[in-house]
């Protein structure tokens, strides 16, 4: 079948039987074989590899090797290559490796406002039933509220809301591009996908599902064709794209083995590859490839098409509303009798529906079946995604270039300069003295002549040889050096510059700084630098953006029973994902990549200035966490809560300052009552001692009596003593100053049994 005979494609499903399906797979297998374009597009692609790797190919070199259309043997000099593509490659390749990849899940679910203000209307009516309730207990009524508690107000309460809320759908989206993430080793197949980009100036990407997961694989440019709006810049927006691969029979069973039959995987043990075109195997295999000539491989091509389908509007009245509905319906749905008497209508249209099918050792097809999730649009039903998408850095009304293709001029020259270089080399021969031959003494040979020469610098001549007259002006000297070679230098340098110029990668960000280069200076050039190669980095950022957002798109197809798992994250920590299938197949999310540029920039600023940092005090934790993020915005949230924490520790501090003054101040005069009491304890001794001194003088014959009746005063106020003692005590309990007033307390006890000690020793002089 002809490539300009692809089946007609606004059919119904019904007619859309298994000729029709083999047709489509075959017609754009065709198309994509007619003429020669592509397969001298997979030459160009594969010299450009062939660059970067160093490789050399002697037809580029023939008007040099070749000047006069002979090629000269035992030439002394070989072309070589002195690569001047790789390392600006490889540098972008690390610089690639270290930018962070900060993407963000939001929901776009037409429900999202309002579910938002919802949430935002029940936090504002719970922070007024506390001010509410708090009002009430201040008025004496117990409504079970610390009075104590500061409530925030309402309008505090709403900004943190909006500061702070994330519907809750957008958070299980965000986990679940992180598993992906991590499961389909998402980083590291980014960086092969980035090194495709610069050398051959396409990249390309297949996502879908595969065994009840999303998959993301990276696609070799020289294996994709498709066919492209020229206003359009991704794959994924095309109207067909094909994947041509050579596979083993093993590796194709794994993939496909729910769609071969037995019959099938039998046929694959014998390969026919004269179905597929020898000279496109070889296209495939070039020579230097070990597996060109082992004849096992089987072609595989997937080509994926947008086709059409029938959909119906369907308009009714809901019974229980009296409103009326649409509802959209599948091809080949009739209106039931009862609708049609209720007013029901449907209108019909025809949209894009993307198909797949797959053709395995140009014989076997199978899988040609409209792919399951169609990711359409919720405004235009129209609009689908193929599964492949990719870019090319710049092909707009022009012949699309890489930035190994705009070296390749640049390495050619260098090299033949170096081929140069390396010829002058080879013919400079330095000074030579030129001697007349006669001048050897007669009984020596050459090699006694040349000893004396080299061992004691004098060349001894025989001038008396028979017949032979020597002139010494027949001695002279030659410079048969070289006065090219700097020249050839100061051209090889010259091409270096030039190559970084147009590569945007300067020697100050490869790292070479100038002996007199200053720090401005530098660090200008290197800004400058960045200007040019950020639009590599901005156009290969929109592809992964894309690409994230049809990974969330095909996980909903992949998780229709839902999921749970654990996963790891980049930091090391763990996460949980516990997905319900409904939930996230109602989600519309939207993918937000930041700009890593402007983020790189912002994180190198920041972490300068950890050292000012930690001289104001900031803890060494925080500025560890800070050093291992790679998103700014991270950062920013762990400093908000390191401000907040330190605020928070700053206020307790004030706190316990000012309770430490009170608590001193409460002391203090605590001692001083201690010292009052002490003081009346002092006195009531001496009023009782001089008490009975005096009475014993006056009243011998009662003093027994007496002193029982002081003996029962003093016990009393001795107990008033201890009662007021046991109250102080309790006021300074908990005290700083606890210890040193219960060492007065216990000198005011031993005092009292001193006094009553000495009353009893009068007593008993008395007696005596």
């Amino acid at each position: 079948m002809g490539y300009d005979k692809i089946p007609r494609q606004k059919l119904s499903i019904t007619k859309k039987n298994k000729e029709w399906r083999e047709g489509c797979v075959e017609a754009y297998i065709d198309l994509s074989n007619s003429g020669s374009g592509f397969s001298k597009r997979r030459t160009e692609l594969r010299d450009l590899y062939d660059y970067y790797n160093g490789i050399i190919d002697d037809a580029d070199y023939n008007y040099v090797l070749k000047p006069y259309g002979k090629s000269r043997k035992n030439f002394p000099s070989q072309m070589r290559n002195y690569p001047i593509i790789k390392p600006i490659i490889d540098l972008l390749l690390g610089e690639k490796s270290k930018r962070p990849l900060n993407y963000t899940v939001t929901v776009q679910n037409s429900d999202s406002i309002s579910i938002k203000e919802n949430a935002k209307s029940e936090v504002i009516f719970k922070n007024l039933q506390q001010h509410f309730m708090q009002s009430v207990q201040n008025q004496g009524q117990e409504m079970g509220v610390d009075p104590d508690q500061e409530i925030q107000l309402p309008k505090h309460i709403a900004d943190m809301f909006e500061s702070s809320y994330v519907d809750n759908r957008a958070i299980l989206g965000q986990k679940s591009l992180n598993y992906i993430m991590q499961e389909q080793e998402v980083y590291d197949k980014i960086q092969k996908a980035w090194f495709h980009y610069l050398v051959s100036g396409e990249v390309y990407t297949h996502r879908g599902v595969r065994s009840a997961e999303p998959f993301y694989d990276i696609l070799n440019p020289i294996d994709v064709d498709y066919d492209l709006d020229p206003d359009l810049e991704f794959v994924e927006d095309g109207d067909w794209a094909l994947v041509r691969k050579y596979s083993h029979a093993s590796t194709i069973i794994d993939h496909y083995y729910e769609d071969l039959t037995e019959d099938q995987i039998l046929e694959l043990e014998e390969p026919r590859h004269s179905e597929t075109g020898g000279s496109y195997l070889n296209a495939q295999s070039p020579s230097n490839d070990e597996n060109s000539n082992r004849n096992r491989l089987l072609e595989v091509v997937n080509v994926y098409w947008k086709s059409r389908k029938r959909i119906g509007f369907l308009t009714y009245m809901d019974p229980e509303t009296g409103v009326m509905e649409e509802e959209e319906v599948e091809d080949g749905f009739r209106l039931p009798q009862e609708l049609k008497q209720d007013g029901a209508s449907v209108e019909w249209k025809w949209v894009n529906e993307v198909w797949e099918g797959t053709r395995i050792d140009g014989r076997m097809y199978i899988n040609i079946n409209p792919i399951a999730n169609q990711r359409l649009s919720l405004d235009n039903p129209s609009k689908c995604k193929l599964p492949i998408n990719g870019r090319r850095y710049s092909d707009i009304n022009s012949k699309n270039i890489s930035l190994v293709k705009l070296g390749v001029p640049y390495q050619l020259n260098y090299n033949i300069y170096k081929y140069r270089l390396e010829v002058a080399v080879a013919k400079s021969k330095d000074i030579i003295a030129q001697f007349d031959i006669n001048m050897i003494p007669k009984k020596w040979d050459m090699d006694k002549f040349m000893y004396f020469v080299d061992a004691t610098g004098i060349a001894w001549v025989d001038y008396n040889k028979e017949g032979v007259k020597l002139s010494p002006q027949h001695q002279s000297v030659l410079d048969m050096s070289i006065k090219t070679i700097s020249q050839y230098i100061e051209l090889l340098n010259s091409i270096a510059i030039e190559w970084e110029k147009i590569s945007g990668v300067s020697r100050q960000r490869q790292g070479e700084i100038g002996a007199y280069e200053g720090k401005a200076s530098s660090q200008q050039a290197i800004l400058q630098s960045s200007h040019i190669t950020e639009d590599l980095f901005r156009k290969f950022e929109r592809l992964e953006q894309r690409d994230f957002q049809a990974l969330l798109d095909y996980s909903k197809e992949a998780w229709l029973t839902g999921k749970k798992t654990m996963y790891s994250m980049p930091d090391g920590t763990t996460d949980f994902l516990d997905l319900n299938s409904m939930d996230h197949l109602e989600s519309n999310y939207g993918i937000f990549v930041s700009d890593a540029g402007k983020d790189q920039e912002k994180l190198q600023n920041i972490k300068g200035l950890t050292q000012a940092m930690m001289q104001n005090g900031t803890k060494p934790a925080a500025i560890a966490e800070m050093l291992d993020s790679d998103s700014f915005s991270e950062i920013k949230k762990n400093l908000k809560l390191a401000d907040k924490a330190s605020e928070e520790l700053e206020a307790a501090q004030q706190q316990a300052q000012q309770e430490q003054a009170q608590q001193q101040m409460e002391a203090a005069q605590m001692a001083q009552q201690a010292q009052s009491l002490d003081k009346e304890k002092d006195r009531q001794k001496d009023i009782e001692i001089a008490l009975i001194n005096a009475e014993s003088k006056n009243d011998p014959e009662g003093t027994s009596l007496a002193l029982e009746k002081m003996m029962k005063d003093f016990d009393i106020k001795e107990r008033e003593l201890d009662l007021k003692t046991a109250e102080f005590e309790e006021k300074i309990r908990g005290s700083v100053e606890k210890e040193s007033i219960d060492r007065d307390s216990n000198t005011v006890k031993r005092e009292g049994d001193q006094i009553k000690q000495q009353i009893a020793k009068e007593n008993a002089n008395k007696r005596n």
